[in-house]
């Protein structure tokens, strides 16, 4: 099968979203937190909320990008939509 170019220019945020869902992983066995969206112990509205806060984290980058018009930001952004992608992706998997 082929793929679209779009994937393999795309291989980069799979990566980087491998990377996170391997660190929420990692978090959740330290004891940061109890569960991650990947759980069957997590409901899909525990799931959502947490989804909704890290868009909510999205637009704060956004706003603060816009005020500042810093590299910072537009890495914080970057940092934020992968773990958006992360948690998105971790739901898919509870499924």
């Amino acid at each position: 099968m082929s793929y679209p170019t779009y994937l393999t220019y795309g291989q980069r945020w799979h990566d980087e979203i491998d990377d996170e869902r391997h660190r929420q992983e990692r978090l959740k066995k330290e004891g940061r937190f109890k569960h991650t969206c990947r759980d069957p112990e997590m409901s899909d509205e525990e799931r959502l909320a947490v989804l909704v806060e890290e868009v909510g984290e999205v637009a704060r980058a956004v706003l603060e990008a816009k005020k500042l018009a810093n590299d910072v930001h537009g890495k914080a952004l970057t940092k934020e939509l992968v773990q958006v992608a992360a948690v998105a992706v971790a739901w898919l998997e509870s499924r």
